[in-house]
């Protein structure tokens, strides 16, 4: 870049020619000089003008008023052609600075194109590093999807071969693999990656639980016959143990609106465990209203297989996620 050069213009002005002072005086003492001389004349006698005429003393003065006045003339001559060199000498000095400023307010501009190119640049660089970033969240939740989806076959897997939940009627099992899946693979895949449900992920969990059990009907039929079902295939022992896991003696109000199938189930397990006394005659219908009581609660009264399995993945996966989330 090209700036304007000091060194260069304080050479320039020391090139400027100075008037000197000889020139000053000699115009200054000519001036004097010749005042002198004229106020003299002015002031002498008759007797001394005419003594003046003959002894030439007046020719005399007139001689070095004109001397006088040449050697002014000549100072003054000299004192103009020093300013004209002055002010020739400052026309360059500006002309020179004029061109430095233009060769600098240029310079400005290539470095600003400059500035502006390397924004362009790094703007473009910036965007492909996000590009980069953004495939590379893509894979690793491809990567982490797979993990999963292996946990969520794991799961299922040991479910089908009876090594979990094997004394427990099938409506339960469902309730409790479907609380190992989200536990365990789901629920941070959901809270951590999606930041919301994944619901081709639910609706696989949903397919691949349907697939493990022919004695439900796929057609519908009453809610509380699978419920009754879910505690008279259990055992006592089960059925308490199955209670207290599904949690639904102390929950809040919102969690029952937003999990309904779940709490109908342990409210059902729940009373099916009173004494015979005390115990109602359809525990599941019982259960089954006492959710109805509830606000904003959406359960039917029928339902399916597929139905119930996705009621309660979805239920069970938004009720942990949401618990995380509080915590």
């Amino acid at each position: 870049m090209s700036l304007i050069n000091f060194n260069y213009l304080q050479e320039k002005e020391s090139k400027i020619p100075i008037i000197t002072d000889k020139i000053l005086v000699d115009l200054v003492n000519s001036i004097q000089v010749n005042d002198e001389l004229i106020t003299f004349r002015q002031n002498h006698g008759l007797s001394g003008q005419f003594f003046d005429n003959l002894t030439g003393a007046d020719r005399n003065r007139q001689l070095a008023i004109d001397k006088n006045v040449n050697v002014a003339m000549q100072s003054l001559h000299s004192w103009v052609l020093d300013i004209a060199d002055n002010l020739n000498v400052s026309n360059n000095a500006i002309i020179t600075i004029e061109e430095k400023l233009i060769e600098t307010r240029q310079a400005i501009r290539n470095q600003r194109q400059e500035i502006n190119l390397l924004q362009d640049i790094v703007n473009q660089l910036q965007h492909k590093v996000e590009d980069h970033e953004h495939r590379i969240r893509k894979l690793e939740q491809r990567v982490y999807r797979t993990e999963v989806q292996h946990k969520i076959e794991d799961a299922i897997a040991a479910w089908q071969s009876k090594r979990t939940y094997k004394n427990f009627h099938w409506a339960i099992q469902v309730a409790f693999v479907t609380r190992e899946i989200v536990d365990y693979a789901l629920g941070d895949y959901e809270r951590l990656i999606t930041k919301d449900k994944d619901s081709q992920l639910r609706q696989s969990i949903s397919d691949r639980i349907l697939a493990t059990d022919n004695t439900i009907p796929d057609h519908h039929f009453p809610l509380t016959n699978l419920l009754n079902l879910s505690y008279s295939e259990t055992s006592p022992d089960n059925r308490e143990l199955a209670g207290y896991l599904l949690e639904v003696e102390s929950i809040s109000e919102q969690r029952i609106g937003k999990t309904p199938y779940l709490f109908t189930l342990g409210k059902t397990l729940e009373l099916s465990q009173l004494p015979k006394e005390h115990q109602p005659e359809n525990p599941a219908e019982t259960a089954f209203y006492l959710c109805c009581r509830y606000p904003n609660t959406m359960i039917y009264p029928a339902t399916s297989k597929r139905e119930f399995v996705e009621r309660i993945v979805n239920e069970t996966a938004s009720d942990r996620l949401n618990l995380i989330t509080l915590v």
